[in-house]
């Protein structure tokens, strides 16, 4: 990718802009920290969440499959830009070699289009959970969210790849400042010295196109399922059929509402740059660090299995010693 880019290009390396405003040492210390242990606590989370879905066979059903494949983006899109954030803010190092920069903003556009699709493919899965109860066991079987969880990764790397093909092959000549915090294809391709107004429109066209069909999909199967579940007679039928869609509904609800907020910053005149980049960097890691919290609480068979497998290891890890004794 480096000597691709050599051949086409002199620039060898982009320099990141950070936070603005934030040259402090003791505030970037005090971010490090900060950003740190939200990170940890976020990987941890969420690798829980992972290994006991996949070990605990009980919980190899649609709804659980479709949360291990939440947890397991959790853990990398965070993964993907935080690492370097944490770097910069403690040793002042902001540049990035062209190769890992394009390499970032490839994985983390994958991740997050794969993500916010398969936020679509879990509302859809409760749709048919609710509407169409009587079949959802041979309509939503394994084999279909399988499916489903790889057509959601297979459109997010087509995204990524295209976006990678855009800006390798784009001439770069300085200047080579991203007026942000990691490697993003809208800020990347803006220092393009040749004519790249097909790449932004592309990009601007992708993300509309994107974000209306999600959202098309989520209104249109929670409306069928709020129409359906006023359908049900009794009061506690219907709080067990919207009990079953709370935790998304939240997960979603954090995931677009900060989004929201990043996206409305963009056309407030005066908006403080420092407040939108924290809040992007905020969409990196807050619905990750949220979303094993809001299944933990709302889902009592991950909660059950979580003990379990607790006690389990605390048990094994009892028997080890009283063997060494």
């Amino acid at each position: 990718m480096e000597q691709w880019n050599h051949t086409v290009s002199p620039i060898t390396h982009f320099i990141l802009a950070g936070i603005p405003g934030i040259q402090d040492r003791k505030a970037r210390t005090l971010l490090f920290v900060i950003f740190l242990a939200i990170y940890t606590i976020t990987i941890i989370e969420n690798a829980i969440l992972v290994i006991v879905i996949t070990f605990d066979k009980a919980l190899h059903s649609p709804m659980y499959l479709f949360i291990c494949n939440l947890a397991l983006l959790d853990l990398l899109i965070p993964s993907v830009t935080i690492p370097e954030v944490l770097y910069y803010l403690i040793t002042d190092d902001k540049s990035i070699a062209f190769g890992p920069c394009v390499m970032q903003m490839a994985f983390h556009l994958t991740f997050l289009v794969t993500e916010s699709l398969s936020l679509v493919a879990m509302a859809y899965d409760r749709y048919q959970a609710i509407c169409n109860a009587l079949l959802y066991p041979t309509v939503m079987t394994t084999k279909h969210v399988f499916t489903l969880c790889v057509f959601c990764w297979t459109i997010g790397m087509i995204g990524a790849v295209i976006s990678a093909y855009f800006v390798l092959t784009a001439f770069f000549c300085g200047p080579n400042k991203i007026e942000f915090f990691s490697c993003d294809f809208s800020t990347v391709i803006l220092l393009a010295c040749n004519d790249v107004t097909l790449q932004r429109q592309y990009n601007s066209i992708l993300s509309v196109v994107i974000i209306s069909f999600q959202l098309f999909f989520i209104l249109f199967s929670y409306g069928k399922i709020i129409a359906t579940v006023l359908r049900i007679s009794s009061a506690e039928g219907q709080w067990k059929a919207f009990s079953t869609c709370a935790s998304h509904l939240l997960v979603i609800s954090v995931f677009y509402l900060v989004m929201a907020f990043v996206l409305v910053s963009y056309s407030l005149p005066g908006f403080s740059e420092q407040l939108r980049t924290l809040a992007t960097m905020l969409h990196n890691i807050l619905p990750p660090l949220v979303n094993p919290v809001i299944y933990c609480l709302k889902t009592k068979e991950i909660r059950i299995s979580i003990v379990k497998m607790l006690m389990k290891f605390s048990i094994g890890q009892l028997t080890n010693v009283m063997k060494v004794k």
